[in-house]
């Protein structure tokens, strides 16, 4: 295709790109969350997966070259349901594919990203001895966080030999990390630049347009850029979180609060990038203020499934 279309500098797919896995979590190291992905992988496991990476002198020439590229896909049953996603016979990750730094109940056999309980108290004894009990169930759904600015990034090597990344991100380290991570190279060949930006609100906590441009610098040593549209930005980066938590609730007479029981599943969508996180602040950030209380307890899975990946998501009160 090079050869056809003038203008056109590079081609990358899954067959010619460094294969490191990495996770895109705006989290310190060692993050919890899992390291699932490739910069380019032969599984696509979400509409919007990156299939190829085509760099060309001009934007129209790059969308051309994209139109032309053709794709033999072999469909498996997707899995779309998060309260099927355990017992689908369909994987979304495979063990020798992907790990984690820390046991946070991981287990891609069955497709769960992360597992979270705590409890304080005995929550049982005290629901026994409560006179009124309550028991709900709650969804919240996936929501895109909408910032005025979409995902963009743009890379060069500087004097000094070094693959410098100017990124619209809230975590210029940790994106750092993470491409350098993604590429094989030493963290201090790598420096983020974070001008400011407009808008983020969490969305912006994952690294996610940098690793494109910074493969196509580091392997022609030429500037590269990428500038998400509206619709791409929907499509292939990350949304809040849809959950369902059940929660039981226990009280007096007078209306004391005495008890509070939360189980949550979470969908992950297709990587975990904040699975463990997340799921985790459902709870931790949530019962304590509930401080009168004799006992809460909070357990909870967060599950891949093929739907759009979740990410942290700022709550704006």
């Amino acid at each position: 295709m090079q050869k056809k279309i003038p203008g056109v500098e590079c081609i990358f797919t899954h067959e010619n790109v460094p294969k490191y896995l990495y996770t895109r979590a705006g989290q310190s190291y060692p993050e919890p969350s899992t390291y699932d992905k490739y910069i380019l992988d032969e599984y696509v496991r979400y509409i919007g997966d990156e299939v190829a990476i085509v760099a060309a002198d001009t934007e129209e020439t790059a969308l051309k070259a994209i139109k032309l590229i053709k794709v033999d896909y072999e469909v498996y049953e997707p899995v779309l349901d998060m309260m099927k996603a355990e017992e689908s016979k369909s994987k979304i990750h495979f063990r020798d594919r992907c790990f984690t730094n820390m046991d946070k109940g991981f287990n891609p056999e069955k497709n769960i990203a992360a597992e979270y309980s705590f409890e304080v108290g005995g929550v049982e004894e005290i629901l026994k001895n409560c006179d009124v009990i309550v028991n709900e169930e709650y969804s919240t759904q996936a929501t895109a966080h909408t910032m005025m600015e979409t995902y963009r990034a743009y890379s060069y090597i500087d004097q000094y030999g070094t693959l410098v990344v100017v990124s619209s991100t809230q975590v210029p380290f940790h994106v750092r990390r993470h491409v350098a991570k993604s590429l094989g190279i030493p963290v201090n060949k790598v420096r983020v630049i974070k001008p400011r930006i407009g808008g983020g609100f969490g969305g912006k906590q994952n690294a996610q347009a940098e690793f494109y441009p910074a493969l196509v610098t580091y392997k022609t040593g030429k500037p590269s850029k990428i500038i998400y549209n509206r619709r791409e930005t929907f499509e292939s980066t990350s949304s809040r979180h849809a959950m369902k938590i059940g929660v039981t609730i226990g009280s007096d007479k007078n209306g004391n609060i005495k008890a509070i029981d939360m189980k949550a599943l979470s969908d992950t969508g297709a990587y975990g990038e904040h699975a463990s996180t997340v799921l985790g602040s459902a709870g931790y950030k949530t019962l304590p203020l509930y401080n009168k209380t004799k006992a809460s307890r909070f357990t909870g899975k967060a599950v891949y499934t093929n739907r759009t990946p979740g990410g942290a998501f700022r709550v704006m009160v």
